[in-house]
This record gives structure tokens, sequence and C-alpha cells, in this order.
């Protein structure tokens, strides 16, 4: 999937809080028209007066199943693309906000390092030294992570 485009259709259909808590429903599970109706306590109409705005905006689907004449709806891409968009941004921030910790305790345990060879007794403490370094390796891993979450986020545009 590309990027989420918000047209004048997908704004009007996100206007709603029905049509919301409907996406929301179909986020979980294929539901039919009646199994809508009881979920969320409205009539008929209003399940189905909503449901044709969100077909018609191209983020829910009907699916035809073995009867003719029942159908059950199911989200699109751009659809689960709008329901699911903050949570690419959530492991952006954990990402970096981790390799930017990690990079300063790796600072920090390779300053106490070289500050130990300078100590009077000039015994190096070696510990600090390999945990430092472990920690900067890990900051740059996380900083590969990102950056791949964030290449992953541009291609499909949520």
């Amino acid at each position: 999937m590309d990027k989420i485009i918000l047209d004048k259709e997908t704004i009007r259909a996100l206007a709603s809080e029905t049509r919301v808590d409907i996406l929301k429903k179909l986020d979980s599970e294929h539901i039919t028209l009646k199994e809508l109706c009881d979920e969320l306590n409205l009539p008929k109409s209003t399940i189905h007066e909503n449901l044709t705005v969100l077909v018609e905006s191209g983020l829910v689907r009907k699916k035809n199943i073995d009867n003719k004449w029942v159908y059950v709806y199911v989200l699109t891409e751009e659809g689960r693309g709008i329901l699911h968009s903050g949570k690419s941004q959530k492991k952006i921030i954990i990402l970096l906000s981790s390799a930017i910790l990690s990079f300063a305790a790796g600072i920090v345990e390779t300053y106490r390092f070289v500050r130990s060879i300078f100590l009077p007794k000039g015994v190096p403490e070696a510990e600090h030294l390999i945990i430092g370094l472990i920690l900067i390796l890990l900051g740059f891993l996380l900083l590969h992570l990102l950056n791949r979450s964030m290449r992953a986020t541009e291609k499909t545009g949520i």
C-alpha cells in the first residue's frame, strides 16, 4: 500500500464516532450487519447507513459469504492503515530514545575506563571499557532498527 490519502470522503467517514466504532470492531474480526447492530446496540438502518459511507470512502468492503444475501464487512488496507498509523510513530520514538540512552551510558562507561587509567593506582578497570563498547554497539544496532522502521513507514505511508 502506498500512502493514505485523506480526501473529502475519508474525512467525512472518520467524522462520525459511530463509524470509528465500526472500524474498531472490524479491526478485530469480519462481522455481519446484524452482529454490528447487536454489538453497538444501534438500529439496523443506522449501522447500514454508516457502513455505506465507510464502503464509499474505501475504508471498508463488503465480502459475500456462502449465503448470497449475507455479507461480512472487512477493513481495507487503507482502513487498517488509518487505525494503526500511530503505532509506527511510537515504535520510532522508543527506538530513538533507547539508542540515545545506550550511547550516553556507553560513553559514561568508556569515560570511567579512561579515567581509571589516569588514577594514582593506575589499574585500568577493563569491565568499564567492555560495558561501554557493548552499550555503544547496542546504540548503533538500535539506530539501524530505527532506520529500517522509518524506511518501512515511508514505503507504506503509514
